[in-house]
C-alpha cells in the first residue's frame, strides 16, 4: 500500500481581480522568500540508507511543497575517535570524494538530476571548523591545522583547522567549488558557521558560484548576525527561538510565546533578512531528546502551524511530515526511519501549510516581509491569535493552546472583508466577526475570500470518517477490510485530528482516494495490542461503500467496552430493541453505534434507525 498519498490541489487559483485590488493569492509561486526546506540524513532516511533510497521518494516530497532538499554531509567520513557504529557525518576524511556508504558518484547525479527535475533544488553540507583525525590535510598539509592539533569542544573524532590559514582557505573554497561544477548543487548550509573566520566566508561565498551566478548559503548560527547582515548568508538559524518554543512545549505560557513571537520577528538585528525555523533537526534528535512529536507532545499540530506563518524559512526533518515519533538518535549509529504508520494528518496540515507559505504574500519572509501583528483576545490565557500583513494582503491565525475547545472574541486589530478559514471552510465578515471557537489544540488559518483568493475546499481526492468518541479510549483507530485494499494497518489508522462540526466534536480519519466506490467493513479500536490482545477493544462499525463522509458515534450505554477476542459483543445495552427477525437474531452480533446517512451539514444526536440483513434495530444516543 502506498502511504504516501498526493495532497497537492488544496488551494485554488485566484479568481481575476481588478487591478485596483492586490492579488492576495495566486498559483503556486515558488521565490527565496517563501522557501520550505527539508533536511535528508541519508543513512537513516530510507532502509538502503543510500542515495538511491533518498531519490525514490523525492517526487513525494516535491508533492509535499518542499523547495530545497538539504542532504546532510555525504563526502567520505573518518575512522579515528568514532563515538558509535558508524562516523559522525560531520566527520569529513576527504572533502573531494563520496562516502562509499551513501552510494556512487553516477547515483548521486542521478539523486541530483531528480530532484532539479522536480523543481527542487539541492543544498550541501559543508563542514568548514575541523576535519576527521584522518583527514588527506592531516598528513599533507599540518599547517591547515596550525601545526597544533586538538579536538574542538571534546569532539574526538575531528580536528580542529587553522581558521586564518590563507592556504586553507583556497583548498577548501576549491572544494566548495568542485561540488557545484562537477554535480550542479545549488547551495551550502554550513556547519558551526561561526567557527571559520568572517574572512573566509567573505571570499567563499563570493568565488563559489554557478555559472558565474550566486548560489544559496544558510549557516547554522545565530551568534553572529554578521554572517547574514553583511551579505555573505542569506539565511541563518533560530537557535534561541527554537529553544523558546521548548521552553513553552514544557511549561505551558501563552503569553510567554506571544512575547517570544514578536521579539523574534521585530529583531532589529535581522531587518529585511529572513532566517530559518524548525521544531526538529538531527541535532535537536540527538541532544535535545527525539523527535518533535516527542518533545513538542499535544502541541505539535499547532505549533506546526505556527512554524509555517509566524516567520522565517520552515524547515522539515527525516519523517517529521509523518509524525515519525523516536526517542534520541545518535549521528553516529544507522536508526532508518519507520515509513510503515503515517501520521496522515500530519502530512496533510503540512502539504496545506506549505501550500499557504507559497500562494499567501503575507507569509512571505525576507526582503519581501510584512508585518506580524499580535492580535488580543477575549482568552489569551489559551489562545494566541496574530495577523501578518504586506502590500494589502492578510493572513490571520488563531491557536488554541488549551486541551479543550475554546470560545473567544478578538478585541480589535481584524482585516476588514470576508475571510475563510482553510482547514474548516468557515468564513467570517471580519467587520462583525463574533465569536471564534476552536477545538482542543485546534488551529485556523483564515485567508481573503472574495475579494483575493478562493476558499479552499476540502481535498477533493480523499473523503473522510467522523468518529465521535464516547468510550474514553484515548487512542483511538480505524481499520477497515472487503472489497477494497486493507487501509488502517492493524490495529488501525491514526485520526488526522479532532474537528468541530455543529457544535460536536468529531475526531477525522481520512479514506484515501485509491479505496473510492469500494466496499469495506470498519472497525473502531482502542489500538491497545495486537488481534489476541485482551486488552484491545473494538467496535465493528458497518460495512459501507466508500464514496463519501459517514459519521459513527462510538457510544457505550453501559460504558463496556467489546472484547476483540470474539469480535462480537456478548449483550447489546438496554437501548437496543429486536425486530422481529425469526431464529436467526441473537444477542451476541456486533454492536453499531452510528451516526450514519446524516447530511455533514447537520450531524445531531437522536434516534436513528439501521437497517442492515434480516435485522433493523434502534440505538438511542
Amino acid at each position: 500500500m502506498n502511504v504516501f498519498k498526493t495532497l497537492r490541489s488544496l488551494l485554488l487559483p485566484a479568481l481575476a481581480l481588478l487591478s485596483s485590488v492586490p492579488v492576495c493569492a495566486a498559483e503556486d509561486v515558488r521565490v527565496p522568500e517563501n522557501r520550505v526546506i527539508y533536511e535528508v540524513f541519508v543513512r537513516n532516511f530510507s532502509p538502503e540508507g543510500n542515495f538511491t533510497g533518498v531519490e525514490r521518494q523525492v517526487p513525494r516530497l516535491r508533492e509535499l511543497g518542499v523547495d530545497v532538499i538539504w542532504l546532510m554531509p555525504i563526502y567520505k567520513l573518518g575512522d579515528i575517535g568514532k563515538w558509535g557504529t558508524y562516523s559522525s557525518p560531520y566527520a569529513v576524511k576527504d572533502y573531494k570524494a563520496i562516502d562509499p556508504d551513501n552510494g556512487t558518484a553516477d547515483q548521486l547525479r542521478s539523486l541530483i538530476n531528480t530532484i532539479h527535475a522536480n523543481g527542487m533544488e539541492v543544498w550541501f553540507d559543508w563542514v568548514g571548523n575541523h576535519t576527521s583525525k584522518d583527514n588527506v590535510w592531516v598528513s599533507t598539509h599540518p599547517e591547515y591545522y596550525g601545526n597544533n592539533f586538538y579536538s574542538p569542544n571534546g569532539w574526538n573524532d575531528v580536528y580542529q583547522l587553522d581558521v586564518n590559514n590563507a592556504a586553507m582557505h583556497e583548498a577548501m573554497i576549491d572544494a566548495m567549488q568542485y561540488w557545484v561544477s562537477e554535480f550542479d548543487i545549488d547551495g551550502y548550509r554550513c556547519d558551526y558557521a561561526s567557527g571559520p573566520s568572517d574572512e573566509f566566508w567573505r571570499k567563499a561565498t563570493s568565488r563559489v558560484l554557478k555559472n558565474g551566478n550566486r548560489i544559496a548559503w544558510l549557516a547554522e548560527d545565530d551568534s553572529k548576525p554578521q554572517l547574514v547582515t553583511n551579505g555573505w548568508f542569506d539565511y541563518n538559524y533560530a537557535w534561541a527561538f527554537h529553544d523558546r518554543l521548548l521552553d513553552f512545549a514544557r511549561g505551558v505560557n501563552v503569553q510567554m510565546l506571544r512575547e517570544q513571537c514578536a521579539a523574534f520577528y521585530t529583531d532589529n538585528a535581522y531587518k529585511g533578512h529572513s532566517r530559518m525555523v524548525y521544531l526538529s533537526n538531527h541535532d535537536v534528535v540527538q541532544d535535545k531528546g527525539g523527535s518533535e512529536v516527542k518533545l513538542f507532545h499535544k502541541y505539535l499540530r499547532p505549533l506546526t502551524v505556527l512554524e509555517f506563518t509566524a516567520y522565517g524559512m520552515p524547515l522539515l526533518y527525516n519523517g517529521q511530515e509523518i509524525g515519525y515519533e523516536c526517542d534520541r538518535v545518535s549521528l553516529a549509529e544507522k536508526t532508518p526511519v519507520d515509513w510503515s504508520r503515517p501520521d496522515t494528518g500530519i502530512t496533510e496540515l503540512i502539504t496545506r501549510l506549505a501550500e499557504l507559505k507559497h500562494t499567501q504574500p503575507a507569509l512571505r519572509t525576507g526582503s519581501q516581509c510584512g508585518t506580524l501583528t499580535n492580535l488580543s483576545t477575549s482568552n489569551d490565557n489559551n489562545i494566541y491569535a496574530y495577523r501578518r500583513s504586506a502590500n494589502g494582503c492578510d493572513v490571520v491565525v488563531m491557536l488554541n493552546f488549551n486541551d479543550a475547545e475554546q470560545q473567544f472574541s478578538v478585541n480589535g486589530g481584524l482585516p476588514a472583508g470576508k475571510y475563510t478559514d482553510v482547514f474548516s471552510g468557515r468564513t467570517v465578515d471580519f467587520s462583525n466577526p463574533g465569536t471564534f471557537s476552536l477545538p482542543g489544540q485546534g488551529y485556523a488559518v483564515f485567508v481573503r475570500d472574495n475579494d483575493g483568493s478562493v476558499t479552499p475546499p476540502e481535498p477533493e481526492k480523499n473523503h473522510y470518517i467522523y468518529l465521535e468518541n464516547r468510550t474514553g479510549w484515548d487512542n483511538l483507530g480505524l481499520y477497515a477490510w472487503g472489497d477494497a485494499e486493507v487501509f488502517g494497518g492493524w490495529p488501525g489508522a491514526v485520526p488526522d485530528g479532532n474537528y468541530m462540526v455543529d457544535g460536536k466534536e468529531f475526531t477525522r480519519i481520512t479514506i484515501p482516494k485509491a479505496h473510492e466506490n469500494k466496499n469495506v467493513n470498519l472497525i473502531a479500536n482502542n489500538r491497545r495490542g495486537g488481534e489476541n490482545d485482551s486488552a484491545n477493544r473494538q467496535y465493528d462499525l458497518k460495512s459501507i461503500n466508500l464514496n463519501r463522509d459517514y459519521y459513527f458515534t462510538l457510544n457505550p450505554s453501559s460504558g463496556t467496552e467489546l472484547s476483540i477476542s470474539t469480535g462480537i459483543g456478548s449483550i447489546l445495552p438496554d437501548s437496543y430493541e429486536h425486530a422481529e427477525a425469526g431464529p436467526e437474531a441473537n444477542t451476541s452480533e456486533p454492536a453499531y453505534y452510528t451516526l450514519t446517512g446524516i447530511p455533514v451539514s447537520n450531524p445531531t444526536s437522536g434516534l436513528y434507525i439501521e437497517r442492515r440483513g434480516f435485522q433493523t434495530r434502534k440505538v438511542r444516543l
